[in-house]
């Protein structure tokens, strides 16, 4: 009785976390939509007088975004964008400030920005740099392959002390 409440409950989660997530992802084409018609002109309006020009506050141009793809080539800065605007550090004090409205969708849209990204990126590691194995390795690798412990490494020379350094570098 008890394994089949935990298997209905484990079910109930798992939906909840499939209806969360497809709540929350967008496609390319309403995000793109969103930052034309939401955040660029927010950009304009509240961000441009300090964050353009020759010489931009923080050294961070929110003018330069002209599209989705601009922006998802510098999500990290995006993310302290929503970062500045959720702790009402952006704009500062003494500067226009936005409609609560307002500076809430830009920050549900950089939001939706970092989660579809994140979803679609999901699983992939990223670059992964070819290693080599070290001696013990290796001999164990001949050995689980033959079936024979012939330790072949030891005629090799003896694997530096910093090994994580050194076997990531493959000779041609």
């Amino acid at each position: 009785m008890k394994l089949r409440f935990a298997g209905v409950a484990i079910l109930l989660v798992q939906a909840s976390l499939v209806v969360a997530a497809t709540a929350t992802s967008f496609t390319d084409a309403a995000l793109e939509q969103q930052f034309a018609q939401n955040v660029r002109p927010f950009v304009a309006e509240y961000c441009a007088a300090c964050h353009s020009g020759a010489t931009p506050a923080a050294s961070f141009n929110l003018v330069q975004f002209a599209s989705l793809g601009s922006v998802v080539a510098d999500y990290p800065h995006w993310a302290l964008v929503r970062e500045k605007l959720s702790a009402n550090a952006m704009p500062p004090a003494g500067m226009p400030q936005p409609p609560d409205e307002a500076r809430q969708k830009v920050i549900d849209w950089v939001g939706a920005m970092l989660n579809n990204q994140a979803l679609k990126h999901a699983g992939d590691p990223g670059p992964v740099l070819a290693r080599r194995l070290s001696n013990a390795e290796y001999d164990y690798t001949i050995r689980d392959l033959t079936g024979v412990d012939l330790h072949p490494a030891k005629e090799f020379p003896v694997d530096p002390a910093n090994q994580a350094a050194s076997i990531t570098r493959v000779s041609p």
